[in-house]
């Protein structure tokens, strides 16, 4: 029974980090986008360049999310990188925010998204943390 609640919950947190990865994405491919989420108003030939090396780290990561999905408890550490990934896009905001690249009001949603991502996935990891990998 132990083993279906850490499943569910790794499945669980897999599945919305796939989700968001993918719906993160479309602002990163089409900046009217990110002008409306974020705020931002130039869209010069670096910025393209940028967005577009973070666009290909999103798309893999989403892919890497499906392939923890399909056995998460074999691959439940996929979530603690992960964490870490969100780690650092909290840090990286806190340091756009402070240098005025982008305002406050803009990035909450965002913190709020990673705060239940950050606890879904550290919870996944908790509770499959003593679970036996299944072959097959």
């Amino acid at each position: 029974m132990e083993n279906k609640k850490a499943i569910f919950w790794l499945k669980l947190s897999f599945l919305v980090g796939m989700i968001t990865d993918a719906l993160a994405l479309i602002p990163m491919l089409l900046p009217p986008l990110a002008k409306i989420f974020w705020g931002f108003k130039d869209f010069t030939g670096i910025y393209y360049f940028a967005m577009g090396y973070g666009a290909s780290l999103m798309l893999a990561w989403t892919i890497l999310l499906y392939w923890a999905y399909r056995k998460p408890v074999e691959r439940r550490y996929v979530a603690l990188f992960t964490s870490l990934i969100l780690i650092c896009f909290v840090v990286t905001e806190i340091v756009a925010i402070s240098n005025g690249y982008i305002q406050l009001n803009k990035v909450v949603p965002s913190f709020v998204l990673q705060a239940i991502l950050l606890i879904i996935f550290n919870y996944s990891v908790i509770i499959s943390r003593n679970r036996k990998t299944t072959k097959g």
